[in-house]
């Protein structure tokens, strides 16, 4: 087989550097468009941060052949640059009525071991037994139990015995209760004595008969305590109440994260405003110091206005796709305020089927750029922070012709479910028949399927529990 060149012509699609940095901002959360932003503030430094924010356009430079006419050209851009900068009052481009300290949604996480010293620090303890109930902290294990011995923590700690024996008393009065017992019968006794449960049954039942409540064996426990099975059915709901891992009562949840709106709505009269978020991400500019560098009469060689020059136009890119960015997200909020006007009335009103396809057509962009716009981007309202997802889903027409949103049968379905009878939970089949009395049709299949989705048990698991 021989093998040669031949030259072939053929179409093909490609994304620009300035294409592609413009998608990855629109699919960047807000968090991360800031970091961003700040990496790019400081690599190109013809680019800076306002510090108060005009509400100006910014010229395109278009790059002209060469010499003379190129310098003119710029000369020009930069002329019409500085007369719309004078020409605006220094006033935020868009003010927020109500401002936002986001520090605000910024925590920390705290370990069970701090939880529980900054515990001991708050009680008045002498330094020993102080000292003694910290070295407890440190043996007990995952699930909240000390599995030391006071011997060993008054050694460790170098305090007497009788201290030793004081700092642990001292731990298990701390939150979470049953924490320092030394036996999963100590912990639940801890957590009676804290619940104010004088119950000697229970304390009994807590002792001997604890596998005998995990398997329901209610009339072993009645016959061995002499006493009736409906009393022990209850004695064993209270003891269900406890917590046999002490720590387990302590989470100290995912790493906690801004969650900053990228938009944030608020109702003026009879009018619904959108701002776009303007404290986290500053409103960017071309830097005055390096325009006056590239005009023709200033003493600059020309390697540096060619350098400067590329600066620019990297700046005026990278300020467009933010703009974009903005105005895409903003676009996108104002229809969902238009089609889901009834929920906004009071933000208990039920949400209608609303789908990426038809924002899209709407805002004139593809599919795949409404799907970036609404991916991670929160709305600050009035009735809380939401994801601009929340706001989409497909739906179903009642029999009176309403459309109703998928969320808000799901909404319905667990409404139907929290006030059923616990003796006779409804089935699947019980659940899509109610739903259709009220109008919305549904199979039996999208119940299951939505019940799932919101975490609750099939009826027969309800009814057991």
């Amino acid at each position: 087989m021989e093998l040669r060149q031949r030259p072939e012509l053929r179409q093909k699609v490609t994304l620009s550097p300035q294409v592609y940095q413009g998608l990855s901002m629109l699919a960047m959360p807000i968090a991360d468009l800031r970091v961003l932003v700040d990496a790019e503030l400081l690599e190109n430094p013809v680019l800076e941060a306002e510090e108060e924010s005009p509400d100006d356009e910014r010229g395109d430079a278009e790059e002209s052949p060469s010499g003379a006419e190129e310098d003119a050209a710029w000369d020009d851009w930069l002329q019409m640059y500085e007369d719309l900068e004078a020409s605006e009052p220094l006033v935020p481009r868009e003010p927020d009525p109500e401002q936002v300290d986001t520090e605000q949604f910024v925590g920390g996480i705290q370990t069970f071991e701090e939880y529980l010293y900054a515990q001991i620090g708050m009680m008045d303890l002498p330094s020993g037994v102080a000292k003694a109930a910290r070295a407890v902290v440190g043996t007990l294990d995952d699930d909240g139990f000390f599995i030391g011995d006071c011997a060993e923590i008054a050694a460790v700690a170098g305090v007497a015995p009788a201290e030793a024996e004081a700092g642990l008393a001292a731990v298990q009065q701390l939150d979470p209760p049953g924490v320092g017992a030394r036996s999963l019968v100590e912990a639940l006794r801890i957590q009676m004595i804290h619940l104010g449960l004088d119950e000697p049954m229970l304390v009994a039942i807590a002792e001997r008969h604890l596998p005998e409540v995990a398997s329901r064996r209610y009339r072993t426990i009645a016959k061995a305590l002499g006493i009736n099975e409906q009393e022990v059915e209850r004695l064993a709901g209270l003891l269900r109440m406890l917590n046999p891992r002490p720590a387990g009562a302590f989470s100290p949840g995912p790493s906690p994260g801004y969650i900053v709106p990228d938009v944030t709505v608020r109702r003026v009269g009879e009018d619904w405003l959108v701002f776009s978020d303007t404290e986290v991400i500053p409103t960017l500019r071309v830097s005055p110091q390096y325009r006056s560098m590239l005009r023709s009469d200033s003493r600059v060689d020309d390697t540096t206005k060619r350098y400067l020059r590329d600066k620019v136009r990297s700046a005026q890119s990278f300020i467009r796709n933010l703009d974009r960015r903005k105005d895409t997200i903003s676009r996108i909020t104002s229809i969902i305020l238009e089609v889901q006007a009834e929920f906004f009335e009071d933000g208990k009103g039920p949400l209608r089927p609303l789908r990426l396809e038809d924002v899209a057509a709407e805002v004139g962009v593809h599919l795949s750029t409404v799907s970036r716009g609404v991916s991670g981007k929160y709305m600050s309202t009035p009735y809380g922070l939401f994801e601009l997802r929340h706001f989409f889903s497909g739906g179903y027409r009642t029999v009176t012709g309403t459309d109703v949103a998928a969320t808000t049968v799901r909404s319905r379905l667990k409404e139907l479910v929290a006030s059923e009878d616990p003796g006779e939970p409804l089935s699947d089949q019980q659940i899509a028949e109610r739903l259709s009395d009220e109008g919305v049709r549904i199979a039996r299949r999208t119940v299951a399927k939505y019940r799932d989705e919101l975490r609750i048990e099939p009826s027969w698991q309800r009814r057991r529990r």
